[in-house]
């Protein structure tokens, strides 16, 4: 068994909280997993796995993952009460709001509090956005970067936030009219984190959002099997909520329909997603593309950084190498979803290319 199909393995046991056989794992093996759960931000995944199966760990590896579960539950719980500090702070003062991703998504785990936790995303409508903006500065003092025409970010309490414009953002026009008048149009529910209600997207737009977000990052710069994780655990958790036929037409008005399949066979061979959470049909050719994925996710890790060799974001060689990155994903994965990487080719990239000539060293 290699070391990729040892993770799956441990990963369906933490996901789905069904024990492997119990048996001996040795701390070199050991610190070689957790490097590569590390490098996909599944660290705590890897942990509650282990913890389920009741694994016999050597000393050193059972006291490390004993501290690793404390620092995740600790670090999730500082952004918890950073987040329900947030939505009290914007529901006193009746400003629209719905946050995504994150702690939102940790909701559907078994032990949300093992996901390693990120930033906080938050979207705001235009009508109340400046208004939410001025609020936060005069509660909060907080320094604020508003150099993204996207989002605006800041740090409170030793929490990144963004608080977005814009959920995504699409060189084409009409897709992004699509996509606007969706989150305009459905209302917003909410998840329960840490004990307390939170407004997020409603579960169906919530599915076609997470997968415009993930495929979005994996054409461009790379993403880990955490983002899959929050995907399975999204169409896990709220089979009964989703519209699937409703989903199926969104997929095939953004014409990303094989590459959600090709990623959803990878949910279901390798994470054990029930096929009932997942009613499409996967063809042979996608599964074919599903390896193709997994390869680049697995060696790549979190947002591509072992992709690169060059990690200066001002200088020539980092500016040709991230193009030539999503160039060549753009040609493997034309297929998956030809419109969307026309776009990407056509409309993003050189705006990119041009923006970064003018920063290199």
């Amino acid at each position: 068994m290699t070391k990729i199909e040892f993770i799956f393995k441990v990963l369906r046991a933490a996901l789905w909280q069904k024990p492997m056989k119990r048996f001996d794992f040795p701390a070199k093996k050991y610190e070689s997993l957790m490097k590569t759960a590390d490098k996909q931000c599944i660290m705590g995944l890897i942990a509650d796995g282990m913890k389920v199966s009741n694994t016999n760990l050597e000393k050193d590896s059972f006291y490390h993952l004993l501290k690793l579960e404390q620092k995740l539950t600790e670090e999730n719980g500082k952004v918890n009460a950073n987040l329900h500090e947030l939505c009290r702070l914007l529901n006193g003062a009746d400003v629209s709001f719905m946050v995504v991703k994150g702690q939102v998504a940790g909701a559907n785990y078994p032990h949300p509090l093992l996901r390693m936790p990120g930033d906080i995303d938050f979207y705001i409508p235009a009508k109340d956005f400046d208004r939410a903006i001025q609020l936060i500065n005069s509660q909060w003092g907080e320094e604020m970067d508003g150099s993204n025409d996207r989002h605006i970010e800041f740090k409170h309490n030793g929490t990144v936030f963004e608080a977005h414009r814009y959920l995504l953002r699409f060189p084409n026009k009409k897709m992004q009219r699509q996509f606007d008048n969706l989150v305009e149009t459905y209302p917003t529910e909410t998840a329960t984190v840490g004990g307390e209600d939170v407004p997020t997207l409603m579960p169906t737009l919530n599915v076609l959002y997470l997968f415009l977000h993930l495929f979005n990052h994996f054409i461009q710069i790379g993403v880990a099997l955490r983002q899959l994780c929050d995907l399975a655990m999204l169409l896990h958790k709220k089979r009964d909520c989703i519209d699937h036929a409703l989903l199926d037409q969104w997929l095939k008005d953004f014409d990303i329909t094989h590459a959600f399949y090709a990623f959803g066979a990878i949910l279901i061979d390798k994470m054990g997603l029930p096929e009932e959470d997942f009613p499409y049909p996967i063809t042979d050719k996608d599964r074919e593309y599903s390896e193709k994925v997994l390869r680049l996710i697995v060696k790549h890790g979190n947002w591509g950084a072992y992709r690169r060799k060059n990690h200066d974001r001002r200088s020539f060689g980092f500016m040709f190498e991230r193009s030539y990155i999503r160039i060549s994903n753009h040609l493997l994965f034309y297929r998956l979803a030809p419109r969307y990487n026309r776009s990407l080719i056509f409309g993003t990239l050189p705006r990119k290319i041009w923006e970064k000539l003018s920063f290199i060293k």
